[in-house]
């Protein structure tokens, strides 16, 4: 076969399903991948809404499950082998620079996202993968849920990983407010990760009801619907929170306004953990941060650093996720999908191959 289906990206607001030639490996580290399963992403929109550049006819996606279908020589069967089933980190890295072997692989040396400027992505038939040995993982069963492990999962434990981690020591999750804003697919997996880890203050901020009502499912216990309801966040702090602030703020979206929310919702030397992709001008200054004694931590998930350990919680939460997935659609069907996704008019949309 040489050619193949791909959503492409061919300008604002427009995604096309083609026919493009199917990748051959160019490294010895490389490896080819049959999708099955490719995730639409909230990070995805990005590009789609042309907040950030991106080449036409770029292959779109970076979430996929499939199988190996081609690997280079230097990927030992020990390793991988053809016909296996695999998961790919939604970041390529090598797995071997200062920052792979600290932990930090969403700042290696060489590190790109699928779908992104100069990386092929995942909404297609078939997907080169390079540094395969350190962005592939082994799967017992490709049951399309483990889609989820691609980005959203994981980037959800990054972000709240980060939260145990600021407060070890100091105060158990059961004693930390949390307010977590968007209730996307990243946000709901963080919601049932944060209840799996013992947090029992979980304030859930968004603008659509369906998704906050899921939230609900997996273990929010309060929710604003910040359209409907502008003022209630406000409330809320000064009647359960003293008016200091919560502990701590997971926020999920990356928009300008979604940080503003957030440094005005957290107490004095609270901590906030970002994994919403920005791209805007922070909408606090310096001094300001200085005068609240906030701590921020911003970052790309080290998805390939924390797989297995996101993979081990994921095994056993997984079932929670079973009607996660609202829309499973044809690559020919991208651009409506993207359209809707865009809209807020469903959750997770995955193609099946």
């Amino acid at each position: 076969m040489t050619q193949m289906r791909a959503a492409i990206f061919n300008g604002p607001y427009s995604i096309e399903t083609i026919s493009k030639e199917v990748p051959s490996l160019k490294l010895p580290t490389d490896a080819l991948v049959k999708v099955k399963y490719s995730g639409l992403c909230g990070s995805d929109l990005h590009y789609y809404r042309g907040h950030i550049p991106l080449e036409k006819g770029t292959t779109m996606g970076h979430e996929f499950v499939g199988t190996i279908v081609e690997k280079g020589s230097d990927i030992l069967d020990l390793e991988f082998e053809v016909g296996d089933i695999v998961v790919s980190t939604f970041t390529i890295q090598c797995g071997e620079c200062y920052y792979c072997k600290l932990g930090n692989s969403g700042t290696c040396e060489k590190t790109n996202t699928f779908g992104k400027p100069g990386l092929e992505g995942g909404q297609a038939e078939y997907v080169l993968v390079p540094f395969a040995r350190s962005t592939l993982f082994k799967l017992d069963s490709d049951a399309i849920t483990f889609v989820l492990m691609a980005d959203i999962f994981v980037t959800a434990f990054f972000g709240v990983q980060k939260i145990l981690r600021q407060f070890r020591g100091i105060a158990d999750p059961s004693n930390i407010s949390v307010l977590q804003i968007g209730a996307g697919p990243v946000g709901l997996c963080s919601v049932r990760i944060l209840k799996w880890y013992g947090f029992s203050s979980i304030v859930v901020v968004d603008s659509i009801d369906d998704r906050l009502k899921h939230a609900i499912k997996l273990g929010a216990t309060a929710l604003v619907n910040f359209t409907a309801e502008p003022d209630k966040l406000t409330a809320l702090i000064s009647s359960d929170l003293e008016s200091r602030g919560f502990d701590a703020v997971l926020e999920c979206v990356g928009a300008s306004s979604a940080m503003d929310t957030a440094f005005k919702s957290v107490r004095k030397g609270g901590f906030i953990a970002s994994v919403g992709m920005g791209h805007d001008q922070l909408p606090f200054d310096a001094l300001q941060a200085y005068v609240k004694g906030v701590t921020i931590s911003f970052g790309r998930c080290n998805a390939w650093s924390l797989f297995q350990d996101a993979l081990d919680v994921f095994k056993q939460i997984k079932n929670d996720f079973n009607d996660f997935i609202e829309v499973v659609a044809l690559i020919e069907d991208a651009s409506e999908c993207y359209k809707k996704f865009d809209e807020g008019k469903v959750k997770k949309v995955v193609f099946q191959f």
